[in-house]
C-alpha cells in the first residue's frame, strides 16, 4: 500500500470517529459544529456562537469562583455553647528590674572596680540602645571583655527574686512552677507557659471556677500577662501599663478577661498566604533558622529581631536566642550593635502572620498601690504581693472556618461546565474514548 493510500486511510479513519463522535456521544452540541455530514452554514454558526459565549460566561464565573477560594478563603463565626470550654490561665512573665544599688554591692563583694557600674547595668539589663558605654569605656576600669560574668552574678535567680506562692489558695514553692526563659530582657521567670517545654499548662472551666496566682517578690520586677502560646521581646505591648513595673512594696491586682479564637479543621486545608496565620507546627517562609519547637507570632517577632542583628553585625545580642551557627555578640559585637542605625535593625522586611489559634487577655481591673514612706517591717519582708485572676468563664469564643474548601471548588466547577456545557467528567471520557481508544472496523 503506497504512502497516499495509508494516509487517505487515516484522515477516512479520523472523519469516520468524528461522524461518530457527532452522532452517538452525550454532547451534542458538538455534533451541531464538527460534523462532517453536509449541515446548513447557519446552523453550524449560530452553535459556534453559541458555544463561544458559554466559554465567555463559564469563565467569568469560574474566575470569581476562584477568586472567593483564593482571597476570601477564612470566614469568622461566633459561638456560644461555652459550658464544656476550657480557657487557658494567662502566663505570668516576670523579670528582675534593674537596681544600681544592688549591682553596686555586687562590684564590691567581688572586689571589683566600682566604675564597672553603668557598664554592668547596661549589659545586664536590656536597652534600646543595648550598650551606649561600650563605645567609650577604658578596658579593665569601666568595662571588660568577659561580660557574661558580670550578667550571671548580677542576675538573681528565682528564689532570690520570688517568695511566696500560691494557686488557687494553695502554697507552693515559687520556683517549682516559676521557670526560667530567655527574653530579649534577659532571663525571666515564667508561670504557666508552653515555652519551658510543659505542655500541661493549666485550663480553667466550669468545674475548676475561677482560681486565681497569688506571689511575692523581694525586689522591684517587671511584669507581663500574656498568653501561654506566646513569649515577650520589646515589641511586646504591656497590657498593665504603668503597673508593669512593681516597684517595691506594692499590692498588685489585676482581673481580666479572655477572649479566644480556635481554627477549624477545614481551615488547616488552606494554604498559609490564603489564611494569613500559622498553626504552631508550621514555619515562616523567611524563616530557615527558626530554632523554636513552635510558632507563635511573638516567636516570629523575636526571630526577625535577632536575624537583622545578625545581618547587621554577623552575631546576636546575649540575650537572644541561638540561631544556627550565628554567634553570641562580644564586646566588639555590642559595639557594632549600639552603632548600627536604625534601619538596619528594622523588621519591615520580614511579615509575621498571626497565629491561627491564640488566645487575647483584656484588663478589666488594675491596681499596684505602693507604699512609699514608712513601710512596716511586716511588709518589708513580705514583699510586693500581687494577685491575677479571671472576672469570668468566656462565654463566647470566635471560630474560623474555610469559606471554600478543595471539595468546594471542585463542585463549583463541575456546576458551572453542567450549567453551560451539560458535561459531567463522564462526558469527557466519552470523547477520549472514541477519538483516541475506540476501534473501528
Amino acid at each position: 500500500m503506497s504512502h497516499k493510500e495509508n494516509r487517505s486511510n487515516s484522515l477516512l479513519g479520523l472523519k469516520d470517529k468524528i461522524q461518530y463522535l457527532s452522532d452517538k456521544c452525550g454532547l451534542q452540541w458538538l455534533g451541531y459544529v464538527f460534523t462532517p455530514a453536509p449541515t446548513p452554514l447557519f446552523k453550524r454558526l449560530f452553535w459556534l456562537a453559541t458555544i463561544t459565549a458559554c466559554c465567555a460566561c463559564s469563565a467569568v464565573v469560574l474566575r470569581g469562583a476562584l477568586a472567593l477560594y483564593t482571597t476570601d478563603a477564612v470566614s469568622y463565626s461566633v459561638e456560644t455553647d461555652y459550658l464544656e470550654w476550657d480557657t487557658p490561665f494567662p502566663a505570668l512573665t516576670v523579670c528582675e528590674e534593674a537596681n544600681p544599688a544592688w549591682i553596686k554591692k555586687y562590684l564590691v563583694q567581688n572586689n571589683l572596680p566600682a566604675s564597672l557600674a553603668t557598664f554592668s547595668q547596661e549589659v545586664s539589663f536590656r536597652s534600646v540602645k543595648f550598650c551606649r558605654s561600650c563605645v567609650s569605656c577604658e578596658m579593665g576600669k569601666t568595662c571588660v571583655q568577659n561580660f557574661l560574668e558580670l550578667v550571671n552574678g548580677i542576675r538573681k535567680k528565682c528564689d532570690e527574686l520570688l517568695t511566696d506562692c500560691w494557686w488557687d489558695g494553695k502554697h507552693f514553692p515559687c520556683c517549682e512552677r516559676f521557670h526560667p526563659i530567655a527574653t530579649e530582657f534577659g532571663k525571666c521567670f515564667v508561670f504557666n507557659s508552653r515555652w519551658t517545654g510543659d505542655e500541661n499548662i493549666i485550663n480553667i472551666n466550669r468545674q475548676t471556677g475561677l482560681p486565681s496566682l497569688v506571689f511575692s517578690a523581694t525586689q522591684s520586677i517587671n511584669i507581663w500577662i500574656h498568653s501561654p502560646d506566646d513569649m515577650i521581646t520589646m515589641a511586646s505591648e504591656n497590657i498593665l501599663g504603668f503597673c508593669g513595673t512593681l516597684h517595691r512594696i506594692t499590692d498588685f491586682e489585676v482581673t481580666l478577661k479572655a477572649e479566644h479564637t480556635i481554627s477549624d479543621v477545614s481551615v488547616q486545608l488552606l494554604s498559609s498566604s490564603n489564611r494569613d496565620c500559622l498553626f504552631t507546627h508550621e514555619r515562616p517562609e523567611f524563616a530557615h533558622l527558626w530554632p523554636f519547637a513552635r510558632y507563635s507570632y511573638s516567636a516570629c517577632i523575636m526571630y526577625s529581631r535577632a536575624f537583622v542583628q545578625a545581618e547587621a553585625c554577623n552575631c546576636t545580642h546575649h540575650f537572644m536566642p541561638q540561631i544556627g551557627n550565628i554567634p553570641t555578640c562580644d564586646f566588639d559585637g555590642l559595639v557594632c550593635l549600639h552603632k548600627a542605625k536604625k534601619e538596619d535593625l528594622s523588621t519591615e522586611q520580614y511579615h509575621c502572620p498571626m497565629a491561627c489559634e491564640e488566645i487575647i487577655y483584656t484588663d478589666i481591673h488594675v491596681a499596684c498601690p505602693r507604699q512609699s514612706s514608712n513601710v512596716p517591717e511586716e511588709l518589708l519582708r513580705r514583699g510586693t504581693r500581687g494577685r491575677v485572676s479571671l472576672a469570668n468563664h468566656p462565654s463566647l469564643r470566635v471560630r474560623r472556618q474555610a469559606i471554600r474548601e478543595l471539595l468546594g471548588l471542585v463542585v463549583d466547577v463541575g456546576g458551572v461546565i453542567g450549567v453551560f456545557f451539560g458535561a459531567s467528567l463522564l462526558s469527557f471520557i466519552e470523547v477520549i474514548y472514541i477519538l483516541f481508544i475506540r476501534r473501528y472496523t
